[in-house]
């Protein structure tokens, strides 16, 4: 073996850094062409002859992360750092991997060094802005987005996500702005359109929600979020009949989750037709929300020689409430940290029987790990006011009232299931007594009210609630909602019902109150609720009633108009429930004049609703398992999953 000399070592070391190079180049052009396979392999030829390239390792983690393959990641990101530890951009992209493994401290931590290396890195704020706001210290994230804009003022994204946090703040008007101003910054950044769009939603805005909605569809088509979205807004106008809307839901999954789903699928599944059935129930509503009053009562009642439950939680979130549902479950499985394949994937291994989707296209929903069909019978309930728009899921769990059978059936994709006495079951929170008598006999006034979501009090509903107070010169009228705290929205509501002949002084809008128990004593000023329409309340609604408020309910056509009819027949108070804007009116105002009637009302309610089957929970449940059993054996009979529309 002959040595080399040496100008023969330099000149062989010059080949093989050449080498390298082409090779790096040639795995970063594949990269940035988005073929990440390629891109990949690319990596790796590099990472053999030299284990610790800072390039190659520092692009195959931000590869890796695009994959989900988070640890491995974060694995490169370090031999990446270690190779070159004062690198500041180095350290902030290791740090977005220990984010989305939820790492918040490590992650935080990693950023901050990456600042001290560069202060002036507006990245690196941005990253340290999302981790603190992850943290729940928002005045931190508002300060850090700001420098990251002071340094960038171009960063689209920093200004969605500083309008994320004054949204959170209750500082909605000021939000809208901030989203604005990333449209016009990144008119291609797909967020601003998305949390817009919700925060005019909020705010009552219904239809500049349709418009930012559908704008944003003009140039995302394939982002089905900002499609769920739009869906969800076409339920609080009056203008969208429910025939409209079934398109809308059709075209929907023909343009995201038709192409998912497989077609003669098998599954392994026992088709034993009388075993015990493995149910997932898929919901990010685990927690402090209104859906887990109506989720957690059916846990807590199934019959467990009948059903083994698998919860599998799609949001991070965790509260006492997560705990007290996570120790009814058999098994629980969080999906936030993996994208819809993986996630369906998951499922299908742990041979679910029934999916159960609790959310549909509301926040943190999965519709399409449903599309994906991930289990043999697949079923929604409670979340979602509506279809799916997907044949994927084989059945809706409803009753007789909230869809009438007959053309409440060709709006839905899925075959209707009607539960005999109601499609909720509700939990009250204990301990909360009712007051003993109306508040108008203390007050001298009527008082009527209403505590839904401010999306739902549309300027439609306003007139009406308008001419109620119209005829009732002495009624004052409460309004309590999250858009409340935020004084643009406050007084553009007082103008509303101004400019339907009522003066300010007779309206009071409240801010949500920071204690449960505050929420529920806030009932006690209240003589008679107004359910909004066309979008019902549904929380709302068992809430008043629980601490003695009767509601007068208007029933439209479709499900989402028809809830508070259902809640109120499941509670034998049909005269509560009008047909029409002037029976609503004239309900509202014949009771606002009996005081006897009321009275009687307030001391009655609580104990119909503890006789109603709105509280049956164990009658609830077996009702369940009764549709879930009867979808099963039409499937493992080799049938359809869903049995025919009933016609009680």
């Amino acid at each position: 073996m002959t040595d080399l000399t040496g100008k023969a070592v330099v000149e062989r070391l010059e080949t093989i850094a050449a080498d390298f190079a082409a090779d790096f180049a040639a795995a970063l052009a594949a990269h940035q062409a988005g073929r990440l396979d390629l891109a990949e392999d690319g990596y790796l030829v590099v990472l053999r002859a030299d284990p610790r390239h800072p390039h190659a390792n520092n692009n195959l983690a931000i590869l890796l992360r695009a994959k989900g393959r988070l640890p491995e990641a974060v694995a490169c990101g370090r031999r990446a750092i270690a190779r070159l530890p004062e690198d500041a951009q180095l350290r902030n992209n290791l740090a977005c991997a220990l984010s989305d493994m939820d790492r918040i401290a490590e992650a935080t931590a990693t950023t901050r060094r990456a600042l001290a290396l560069s202060p002036d890195y507006a990245d690196a704020w941005f990253n340290v802005a999302n981790l603190l706001g992850t943290a729940q210290n928002l005045a931190g994230a508002k300060a850090a987005y700001r420098r990251a804009l002071r340094l960038n003022p171009r960063m689209g994204a920093a200004h969605s996500n500083l309008g994320d946090v004054h949204r959170r703040l209750g500082e909605s008007s000021v939000a809208v702005d901030c989203y604005r101003t990333a449209m016009r910054t990144q008119p291609d950044l797909p967020q601003p359109y998305v949390n817009l769009g919700e925060t005019l939603k909020e705010q009552g805005r219904i239809h500049e929600a349709l418009a930012t909605f559908q704008s944003g569809l003009e140039r995302h088509p394939d982002l089905a979020l900002l499609h769920s979205n739009l869906l969800l807004a076409l339920h609080y106008t009056p203008c969208a009949p429910p025939e409209v809307i079934a398109h809308a839901h059709a075209c929907w999954n023909d343009r995201h989750a038709r192409p998912l789903t497989p077609r003669g699928k098998r599954f392994a599944n026992d088709r034993n037709p009388d075993r015990r059935l493995r149910v997932g129930y898929v919901s990010p509503d685990f927690r402090a929300h209104a859906c887990a009053h109506f989720i957690e009562p059916l846990l807590r009642a199934h019959d467990r020689t009948a059903v083994e439950l698998v919860c599998y939680a799609t949001s991070r979130r965790h509260d006492d409430v997560t705990d007290r549902i996570k120790a009814l479950a058999d098994a629980w499985r969080p999906l936030a940290g993996l994208d819809d394949a993986a996630a369906a994937a998951l499922i299908e291994r742990d041979r679910i029987d029934i999916l159960v989707d609790l959310a549909g296209h509301t926040a943190d929903g999965r519709p399409l790990v449903f599309a994906r069909k991930p289990a043999p019978v697949q079923v929604s309930w409670l979340g979602y006011p509506d279809t799916t728009g997907m044949p994927a899921i084989d059945g809706r769990l409803t009753d007789a009232v909230a869809d009438p059978p007959g053309r409440a059936d060709g709006w839905h994709a899925e075959r209707l299931i009607r539960l005999p006495t109601g499609f909720l079951t509700f939990q009250p929170r204990p301990g909360v007594g009712v007051r003993d008598e109306p508040p108008a006999l203390a007050n001298g006034w009527v008082t009527f009210g209403s505590f839904n979501n401010a999306a739902k009090v549309t300027p439609e509903v306003v007139r009406t609630w308008s001419a109620i107070l119209r005829e009732v010169p002495s009624a004052r009228l409460l309004l309590k909602s999250q858009a409340f705290g935020d004084p643009p929205t406050r007084d553009r509501y007082l103008q509303l019902f101004a400019d339907n002949g009522v003066a300010p002084e007779r309206i009071e809008l409240l801010p949500p109150l920071d204690a449960v128990d505050d929420h529920l004593r806030a009932y006690d000023r209240i003589d008679i609720a107004l359910d909004p329409f066309p979008y019902n309340g549904a929380t709302t609604t068992c809430e008043a009633l629980w601490m003695g408020v009767p509601v007068i309910a208007l029933a439209g056509r479709h499900h989402v108009s028809r809830v508070g009819a259902s809640l109120l027949t499941q509670c034998g108070l049909p005269d509560l429930i009008a047909e029409d804007e002037g029976r609503y009116r004239a309900a509202a105002v014949s009771l606002a004049r009996d005081m006897p009637r009321l009275a009687l009302l307030r001391r009655s309610l609580r104990g119909r609703l503890q006789a109603s089957p709105l509280l049956d929970h164990q009658g609830f449940a077996r009702a369940v398992e009764e549709a879930y059993r009867g979808m099963w054996r039409s499937w493992a009979d080799g049938g359809e999953a869903a049995p025919p529309p009933s016609s009680a």
